[in-house]
């Protein structure tokens, strides 16, 4: 079965096909049977690049980046939980409003920040469902690819808030990325599940939402889940 790289749709490269066990060699997740997606990093290796081209006015280029976050976050909105939708939509009619005023005195490197968190922020609780529904479907393995982007994502948004990240709240990242580890490679996933890595996630979700002053729009799951 041929299986389409979406990121090289994205990044407009080449199409290639991967071999079926991708999942196992790469950091990718399944979209559906057909699709696979080198999940986490696009925004953020783009955002990063827009910011350092916005700073060198070199605006036809972070265009084209905002290009390229902007339609891998319309193919995230498009799988995520009803409570996410409306906010990830509105913020990428945000970016596309940045990317059509690059150039003028309404983007400010504040604008590209306080935007990218809030993006990163949003990500970080759709990363959290789809791991959630991953483990109740018994997908283990996508449930470890998604608590890594949790991580990478809830990380992210601390940083493009420019705010520090406290030691427990690291701490709580480190340990949610190697039990996210675990979950990816083992062959006995309820050993892992027994750390609580789903519940670890919501906690920290909730945990920086009140550091950052940040809205959680899926209070109702990761209550529940701290209560499990």
């Amino acid at each position: 079965m041929k299986t389409i790289c979406l990121l090289s749709i994205l990044l407009g490269l080449p199409l290639a096909v991967q071999p079926a066990n991708a999942q196992n060699e790469l950091e990718l997740l399944t979209l559906d049977e057909q699709v696979w997606v080198a999940f986490y990093d696009v925004p953020s290796r783009r955002f990063r690049t827009v910011r350092d081209k916005f700073v060198v006015r070199d605006f036809e280029s972070a265009a084209r980046d905002l290009d390229t976050s902007i339609a891998f976050l319309k193919v995230e909105a498009g799988r995520a939980a009803d409570e996410l939708q409306p906010d990830l939509n509105d913020v990428i009619k945000k970016l596309q409003t940045i990317r059509d005023s690059i150039a003028t005195a309404e983007v400010t490197s504040s604008t590209l920040d306080l935007t990218f968190a809030r993006t990163h922020w949003l990500l970080a609780q759709h990363f959290f469902v789809l791991a959630l529904n991953s483990r109740e479907s018994g997908a283990h393995k996508n449930a470890g690819h998604y608590l890594w982007a949790t991580a990478h994502h809830v990380e992210r948004a601390v940083l493009w808030s420019n705010a520090r990240i406290d030691r427990k709240t690291v701490n709580s990242l480190e340990s949610l990325r190697s039990l996210a580890n675990r979950l990816k490679s083992s062959s006995s996933p309820d050993r892992v599940y027994q750390d609580r890595p789903i519940r670890l996630a919501a906690r920290t979700i909730i945990s920086v939402g009140e550091h950052l002053d940040r809205s959680v729009r899926i209070a109702e799951l990761l209550s529940d889940e701290t209560n499990r």
